[in-house]
């Protein structure tokens, strides 16, 4: 019961990741230069997932059940469009983010618990976007009843799929853990810091970066400083919590967050939940986070041999890259309840890392492309050397921390 409690926050947390908006700016520019574009939806929730951890961690965390109860409550207001404009966008963030790190001190130290919220989070953020396009594809975007505010904004399949979650996590987690409490030694002031420092690092580099988006050398300073950002944290958190950072930073820099599905239908959508599910169920049974590692820097080799001229298979990574990015992740695991929730934000807080993908997207097509890659698009092959790059330090990072 416990580790589908876990599943169910997980997914919660994840889809609201995807469907809420929460890459939109919560300050007006009146606050400074590259204040509404630093601080947006994901930083809050990163930073309301680390406090809750380490507060909760402290206090022994016997509240925690209703405080999660209470954050999956909101993301139901927020999702039938209760909560308008920026008092919604607030709402989304801040309830997601407690939801994560109550739900990381929940988990404790449980490999299992903690495996199922880390993918159930990860699968329901790469997918629920898609999922919920699917699902409206062919009946709009309207309630069935007619109203005046901020619901006719509501995707009513969206919405129901987020009630469904959020009904089902609040059963299981009082079911779960009526009775919980946690040690207060898996508190510490180091980790809080962390926490709240790193996701706004990450949005002042990504600031800069599109700031000056017509120089692809910032944008690659940009992201030198992530990644270096990243190893400071990393070996700041206690033990070797640090590796989760690292390899989750490892993943994103290998193109999980960015490969695109290959027909678009519900059976690619599936697939890429299968294949999420089965790397992180192996892992359980076979942890091996050097594998998994040395797994992902051959698909950048891959890639950067594709992007060379030599003859391979194409978009390998499209498929094998969710399945290694799973594997990883949970071969990291268990780490400390308060380091996952300062983990887990990771990928969504950090996203200007290069991907390998990337490298195969071809001439530039959209306003989307530009805005990423700015006017001086990056060569494919230079995509895949700086992706290369990263998960090469990164995985000389975790080699260093699981010594120390």
């Amino acid at each position: 019961m416990k580790v589908l409690s876990m599943l169910l926050a997980g997914l919660s947390v994840g889809y609201s990741i995807s469907v809420m908006a929460l890459r939109e700016p919560l300050l007006y520019n009146d606050f400074g230069i590259g204040a509404s574009a630093i601080l947006d939806g994901v930083v809050v929730l990163a930073i309301a997932a680390a406090v809750t951890a380490v507060v909760l961690a402290r206090s022994g965390g016997r509240a925690a059940p209703w405080i999660a109860v209470a954050a999956l409550l909101v993301i139901v207001f927020e999702s039938l469009g209760m909560a308008p404009g920026l008092l919604g966008d607030w709402a989304a963030a801040l309830s997601a983010g407690v939801l994560l790190g109550t739900s990381a001190i929940l988990a404790a130290s449980h490999r299992g618990a903690q495996a199922a919220l880390a993918v159930g989070l990860l699968a329901a953020a790469r997918v629920g976007a898609e999922l919920g396009t699917l699902l409206t594809s062919s009946s709009g975007r309207q309630f069935a009843w007619e109203v005046a505010g901020p619901e006719d904004a509501v995707v009513p399949q969206r919405a129901a799929i987020a009630v469904v979650l959020a009904v089902l996590a609040a059963v299981f987690l009082v079911a779960g853990y009526r009775n919980s409490s946690v040690a207060t030694s898996q508190a510490s002031t180091r980790t809080l810091a962390v926490g709240t420092a790193l996701p706004l690092v990450a949005g002042g580099f990504g600031w800069w970066a599109t700031e000056y988006r017509d120089s692809t050398l910032v944008w690659f300073l940009a992201l030198a400083g992530l990644t270096v950002a990243a190893l400071v944290a990393a070996w700041l958190l206690p033990k070797r919590d640090g590796s989760l950072i690292l390899v989750l930073f490892a993943s994103w820099a290998a193109g999980v967050s960015s490969f695109d599905f290959a027909d678009r239908s519900y059976s690619s959508v599936g697939l890429t939940v299968f294949l999420l599910a089965a790397g992180g169920l192996i892992a359980c049974r076979f942890p091996q986070i050097y594998l998994g590692l040395f797994a992902l820097l051959m698909v950048a080799a891959v890639d950067l041999a594709q992007n060379m001229g030599v003859g391979l298979p194409l978009s390998m990574q499209q498929w094998v890259v969710p399945f290694i990015a799973a594997y990883v992740l949970v071969s990291a695991l268990p780490t400390a309840p308060t380091s996952l929730a300062v983990g887990m934000t990771v990928p969504f807080t950090m996203a200007l890392t290069v991907t390998i993908y990337g490298g195969s997207y071809g001439p530039l097509d959209s306003a989307d492309d530009f805005e990423f890659f700015g006017s001086s698009q990056p060569s494919a092959t230079a995509l895949s050397i700086g992706g290369l790059v990263v998960l090469s330090v990164c995985a000389a990072g975790v080699w260093l921390l699981r010594r120390r």
